[in-house]
């Protein structure tokens, strides 16, 4: 109210003003152009002090928002990963909690064995071989989910058919459709030839999951007794447990080698060779002989003795899921939901005292790029280390991405199939139509020799002829000779005859 009245006071003012100075030829128009001029710049100087305003109060509001943002960036990032200076989940963090979660994941779920299957109408019918009993809790119901069914043939070979989605549930069968098929249903659907085991969960893998699956299931018998492993628990576990890897369940012999290699790999993932080589050394009764790995399953364990020279790399942006599956082939996290942190600027982790890390032993020797530059052993890069020991890491199984490269491999396999399909039925049109012209050319060689043959009969035919009618002719020529001579005679004797006469008349 105040800054109107002052306002008001100034534009009064400013008419007295004008008017008191103005001049003798002064036009009316300017003292009116003057009142305007005042008016719109009193009008210019409140805007402005009007959007001054404004704008400090957002400047203000997005510092507090920006503060906000990133205090709720910051609690975000720590409650999905704990410490990100960490190279590990912290154990109250989403991944923390996930990594927990696992473990009651362990195995096939709840499985569904020995059932007849039926194609009605595009859809499949799972009958259990015993009725079930009614589901009463709906987070225990089926409908709407997913399982992995696998079909078993009458010697006992199980196949991965594919995944198949339920759309009905009662005590005595299952109302399914395929979600992501693989085998071929026609070779699948007789009752007869296979009966069907539905799993609830596809299969993970990780290291250390079968000691997880121990320590969940026993936590009372730890595997590690001070700093020693013990071995014989955990194979004993392997072997007998029902959902770790006893022989029945892999349809494997238990006296067998391969099986002993199964165990083996399971069994002394992460210890250090020199564990494996004195348990193995010491075992009775062994048949797979000596544990030797592939080359890219020994890495060598370093211990940080002080802060590392350089930072490295914990995940993978390069590759593809499609194409590289979870992980790369050096186990970074390939999808960008495993990745220890996000954003491109927090990719790399240093380490610090007391760390341990593990490094493939190609890099841990040192090796030559194809370019030809050489990366230095690890020891040389990073003088704070020391050597622990070499440790064996098995290969890891992607279970869904073998899965959606079989898919893919069967995809392939069947338009290949139509490909050759479809190439045969134009080899096959093209065999009939050559067959239908050697056929033509047979009947047109045949029609020829035929010809050849007729027209043969009448050169043969004409010539006699034609040496018939040169004798002929060579006969009459000779007649003709003779008539011709003897006409001469006649000639001859007619005029000696007229001679004689025409002497004797006189």
């Amino acid at each position: 109210m105040i800054v109107l009245v002052v306002v008001g006071l100034l534009f009064v003012a400013m008419i007295v003003f004008a008017v008191l100075s103005a001049r003798k030829d002064w036009h009316w128009f300017n003292p009116v152009l003057l009142v305007f001029i005042f008016i719109a710049s009193v009008v210019g100087i409140a805007a402005m002090s009007q959007t001054l305003q404004l704008r400090l109060a957002a400047i203000k509001a997005l510092e507090k928002e920006t503060k906000r943002v990133a205090k709720a960036e910051e609690e975000r990032q720590t409650v999905l990963y704990g410490d990100l200076q960490s190279t590990t989940y912290g154990p109250m963090s989403l991944r923390g909690l996930n990594q927990q979660l696992e473990l009651l994941q362990l195995g096939r779920g709840r499985v569904w064995l020995g059932g007849t299957v039926a194609n009605q109408n595009g859809k499949i019918t799972f009958t259990f071989p015993a009725a079930q009993p009614e589901v009463e809790d709906d987070n225990l119901s089926l409908v709407n989910t997913e399982l992995f069914a696998f079909a078993v043939s009458q010697e006992g070979q199980p196949s991965f058919v594919g995944k198949v989605a339920v759309l009905q549930q009662s005590p005595t069968q299952l109302v399914m459709e395929q979600a992501a098929p693989i085998a071929d249903w026609n070779e699948l659907k007789d009752p007869q030839a296979a009966t069907w085991t539905l799993y609830e969960r596809m299969p993970f893998d990780k290291h250390g999951i079968f000691r997880d699956l121990h320590d969940h299931a026993f936590p009372d018998k730890p595997l590690v007794e001070g700093d020693q492993f013990n071995i014989d628990r955990f194979r004993k576990f392997l072997t007998s447990y029902p959902a770790a890897l006893p022989a029945d369940k892999m349809q494997m012999d238990a006296d067998s080698a391969d099986y002993e290699r199964l165990i083996d790999e399971i069994a002394f993932d992460g210890l250090t060779f020199g564990e494996i080589d004195t348990w193995v050394d010491g075992a009775a009764n062994r048949v797979a002989g000596r544990f030797e790995p592939e080359p890219s399953e020994v890495f060598v364990r370093y211990r940080f003795t002080g802060d590392s020279n350089e930072t490295y790399t914990v995940d993978d942006k390069t590759g593809k899921l499609d194409t590289d599956g979870t992980f790369s082939i050096q186990g970074h996290a390939v999808d960008p939901l495993l990745h220890l942190s996000p954003g491109a600027e927090s990719r790399d982790v240093s380490f610090k005292k007391d760390d341990t890390v593990e490094i493939d032993l190609t890099t841990a020797e040192g090796y030559q790029r194809p370019d030809g530059t050489s990366v230095a052993p690890f020891t040389e890069r990073e003088p704070n280390v020391e050597v622990i020991g070499r440790v064996f890491r098995r290969k890891l199984i992607d279970f869904p991405y073998e899965m959606t490269n079989l898919y893919n491999r069967g995809n392939q396999s069947e338009a290949e199939a139509n490909r050759l399909a479809s190439n045969n039925e134009v080899q096959d049109t093209a065999l009939e139509d050559l067959l239908k012209q050697q056929q033509e050319r047979t009947r047109a060689t045949v029609a020829y020799d035929n010809d050849s043959k007729l027209l043969q009969n009448d050169l043969d035919n004409i010539q006699s002829v034609l040496r018939q009618r040169e004798q002929q002719v060579s006969e009459n020529a000779r007649k003709i000779e003779s008539l011709k001579a003897q006409m001469e005679s006649l000639r001859v004797s007619i005029e000696l005859g007229s001679r004689s006469f025409g002497s004797s008349s006189r």
